[in-house]
């Protein structure tokens, strides 16, 4: 169950969100974060079902890339929505 989001995981689905897919590596760079904590927020997003690993056998060595989900990309939108709503009343 989803109580929250925390920081980590917004940035990895707001990241998502402007990359169709990316490696670990490139979203660990896009976070501007480290391994561990970008770890455990795919993780947790995976078992929400917001994101999903995709693994591309054409070549080697194989590429696994993570994604939105059509559940993570509304979730983003709601997120952005807020933001925005935030932004306005400041």
């Amino acid at each position: 169950m989803i109580e929250y989001l925390t920081e980590m995981q917004q940035r990895v689905l707001l990241a998502l969100y402007d990359n169709d897919k990316v490696t670990l590596r490139k979203l660990i760079e896009l976070t501007k974060s480290s391994t561990a904590p970008v770890n455990n927020a795919v993780k947790s997003l995976k078992e929400w079902g917001l994101v999903e690993e995709i693994e591309e056998t054409g070549g080697f060595p194989k590429r696994r890339y993570i994604k939105l989900t059509e559940k993570g990309k509304r979730v983003v939108e709601k997120l952005k929505e807020l933001y925005s709503l935030i932004e306005a009343s400041s």
